[in-house]
């Protein structure tokens, strides 16, 4: 399979006009970029979108592993009030089926790069949804 990366770094790419919300979840593709733009811009509503309602967070704090829940990260970013993040962003398809999707994205900040390795699956309804996020600093 061919990996796909793509680079991003315009606002709105899928909560903007061209893209209606709505249109997020139909495909692992539209959720990858959704995911990016509600992380790089704080936008806790495109973040509500892309995750399903059981996601698991993952995050390494020293030797210490932090999980949270969707209802976490959803209200951290409300109360973070939409604070754009200075950093590029790409992602690369590591794996895929009909059903599933496990990609990394990296965001590259100016001192260091967060790498998510995100899994995407395809509910009962055909929409497509973050289930589990491994988030690493390197």
């Amino acid at each position: 399979m061919a990996a796909v990366v793509l680079y991003l770094s315009a606002p709105g790419l899928l909560a903007g006009e061209s893209q209606p919300l709505a249109k997020v979840n139909t495909s692992a593709n539209n959720v990858i970029e959704a995911f990016v733009n509600a992380n790089k811009f704080g936008d806790a509503g495109l973040l509500n979108a892309v995750l399903n309602p059981g996601a698991v967070i993952r995050l390494n704090r020293g030797a210490q592993v932090i999980t949270q829940s969707k209802n976490d990260l959803v209200a951290f970013y409300k109360r973070s009030g939409g604070v754009e993040m200075n950093c590029k962003a790409d992602y690369k398809i590591l794996s895929a089926s009909d059903d599933t999707v496990t990609a990394r994205i990296d965001f590259s900040f100016p001192e260091f790069v967060q790498q998510h390795f995100v899994t995407i699956e395809k509910d009962r309804k055909g929409r497509w949804k973050i289930t589990q996020i491994s988030k690493f600093s390197a």
